[in-house]
């Protein structure tokens, strides 16, 4: 392959770090690194239309309007996940512009790749994506036209009927947590266990951390991913003491660690 003037001339790191610090490999996408963490914070942070928007649209904010819409329409739990999940390949590839996109079977590739590794990690390898999918997130670009770009008159070659669904401005952590509570609850109803918790939503569960040496019940827990084993765990010195993060205001949050490796929940009843 010939290099162009602008190429760098040494070769980069085969993976990506995630949020949670994690090795993800985009070009052979290892499941063992997959998170729902780290797809929430990602998609969060990922504006649509390549930023050209009357205000920040993130990514997780356009999959939750989706998976609302599903549930509004009386679709049931598992569909309204599905799209929910719909573009989780970009948390590890980004996305391209549909006008480039094209262009680039490679890159369609990549993200089936990704896509599928994720849907493996869904334990969806034998579930059929619905066949009205497409149709809906081809739709709500007509929603999202008229309420997030200009009035140019360009012609999009988009003939579809809106949605009809109302774009609101969310914060990235307002995108985040959105995202979260939608997946926690839909693959709470499709599994029938809780795949996700935030200490912050008072869900009434002992968590357990277990690895080859022991099993533990874990304090101090601010969020868990249990399907993708990684846990936010409050810092604390060596007596006990709570430690904070100085950079976070006048009331400095909890500072915190990822905890890796294998979860259990068991629910208790609220008292």
């Amino acid at each position: 392959m010939t290099l162009l003037d602008t190429d760098t001339k040494y070769e980069a790191a085969q993976f990506i770090e995630t949020y949670t610090g994690r090795a993800f490999y985009p070009l052979a996408p290892n499941i063992e690194a997959v998170s729902i963490i780290d797809i929430a914070h990602a998609l969060a942070n990922q504006c649509r239309y390549s930023g050209h928007t009357a205000f920040f649209y993130p990514t997780a904010q356009h999959c939750c309007l989706l998976a609302g819409y599903v549930v509004k329409t009386g679709g049931r739990a598992i569909d309204a996940l599905q799209i929910l999940m719909h573009d989780a390949a970009e948390a590890y590839l980004i996305d391209m512009p549909r006008p480039v996109k094209q262009h680039m079977p490679v890159f369609r590739q990549w993200d089936h790749s990704i896509n599928k590794v994720i849907r493996s990690w869904m334990d969806w390898d034998n579930l059929p994506i619905p066949t009205w999918q497409d149709e809906l997130d081809s739709r709500i670009i007509a929603d999202e036209r008229a309420q997030l770009m200009s009035r140019s008159g360009n012609d999009w070659g988009h003939q579809m009927a809106p949605l009809g669904v109302r774009i609101e401005p969310w914060t990235p952590e307002e995108a985040e947590k959105a995202f979260l509570i939608q997946y926690a609850a839909y693959s709470h109803e499709a599994y029938g266990a809780h795949q996700y918790l935030n200490a912050d939503w008072g869900i009434p569960a002992k968590l357990y951390h277990s690895t080859a040496s022991d099993h533990d019940e874990i304090a101090d827990v601010m969020e868990v991913d249990v399907r993708g084993g990684v846990a936010r765990v409050r810092l604390r010195d060596s007596e006990g003491i709570m430690v904070r993060d100085p950079s976070v205001g006048q009331f400095p949050m909890p500072d915190y660690e990822w905890v890796h490796g294998k979860y259990s929940l068991i629910e208790s009843k609220a008292t």
